[in-house]
Parts: structure tokens; C-alpha cells; sequence
């Protein structure tokens, strides 16, 4: 009897570990951007990013960026996305000389990682911009605004136009690769 015993709790713990492998081998939740130790969130305010669409302007807004600022006016879609390129929430539609502003505690509830920027008018010729979730935290510990923009980035193979972002808070833009 206790050789049978032993026979059935070796059988019980093999069964218990190949059940558990799946459970170690899948996939952990993405990383979400925190955004509860920035200013807004300890403060207890709401913690919005104010865009402002400068895409018909020559100058002004290309400070932190690799691009160089050019005029082509653009309608901006501004989303926040999850770290699988999911839209966490609706987005944002922002016509030329346009501000509207993100509401990033609703989309924390949804785990968004970063934003998204692109040309509603142009996809095919502007490439997006990606704002990180360092620089939303920059951001929103600053004043939360920032001015979005059309630019373009020389290399040796041509030139490449993009929509970047300059935001007065945190000092912070992009795009900078």
C-alpha cells in the first residue's frame, strides 16, 4: 500500500508541473506608461497633454528634434497606443493652427505605453512620430503643452518628412533617430 502511495503522489506532482509550464512560459502584461508619480497625478489634477498643430508654420518648433521644421499643413492624428501598437481609447483629430487636448488618466486606466502622431492628410508622404513614455512623464510634470510640426530629416539617401513634436515642458521633442 505506501508503494502505491508513493507511486501516486510522484504521478500527482509530474501532472502538477507540466500543468504549471504554461503558467511560467506566458506571456507577462506589457509595460504600460506610469504616469501616478507625475505632478498632475500627486497633485490630485487631471493629467492632460495640450496639443497645439503648428504644421503650417516655417519655424519655431523644431528645437529638440532631428528634423528640420518646414510648412505643410497637415490635420494630426494623435492617439495613445498599447505596447502591442493597439489604440488605448479614441484619438484625435487636429486640424491645422487647431489645439486639442489628450486626457491621459483615462487612457492610463487603459494601459497605453506611448502616442502616436500621424498625418491624416499625407500618411503616405510624412512618416509618424512616437512621443515615449520618459517624455509624457517630462511633459506632465511641466506644463503639459506641446506644439506638433512638419519637418523634414536629410540623410544620405534623400530626405525624409516627418511629423515631430515640440513640447515646452520637460524641454522635450522628437523625433531624435
Amino acid at each position: 500500500m505506501g508503494v502505491q502511495s508513493a507511486r501516486r503522489r510522484v504521478t500527482y506532482l509530474a501532472m502538477a508541473s507540466v500543468l504549471a509550464v504554461p503558467v511560467f512560459l506566458a506571456p507577462s502584461a506589457s509595460a504600460a506608461c506610469d504616469i501616478s508619480q507625475t505632478k498632475c497625478a500627486l497633485n490630485g489634477g487631471k493629467c492632460n497633454i495640450h496639443f497645439t498643430n503648428r504644421t503650417g508654420d516655417a519655424a519655431g518648433s523644431d528645437g529638440s528634434s532631428v528634423l528640420h521644421q518646414s510648412a505643410a499643413a497637415q490635420a494630426v492624428t494623435v492617439k495613445a497606443v498599447k505596447s502591442n501598437g493597439k489604440k488605448a481609447g479614441n484619438k484625435l483629430v487636429i486640424q491645422a493652427y487647431e489645439t486639442k487636448t489628450m486626457n491621459l488618466d483615462k487612457k492610463a486606466h487603459k494601459h497605453f505605453s506611448k502616442i502616436h502622431l500621424r498625418s491624416q492628410n499625407g500618411p503616405q508622404v510624412f512618416g509618424g512620430g512616437t512621443i515615449t513614455c520618459d517624455d509624457i512623464v517630462a511633459i506632465l510634470d511641466g506644463n503639459g503643452k506641446c506644439k506638433l510640426f512638419t519637418g523634414v530629416q536629410y540623410s544620405p539617401n534623400g530626405m525624409d518628412r516627418h511629423i515631430g513634436y515640440q513640447c515646452d515642458s520637460g524641454n522635450v521633442g522628437g523625433p531624435n533617430e
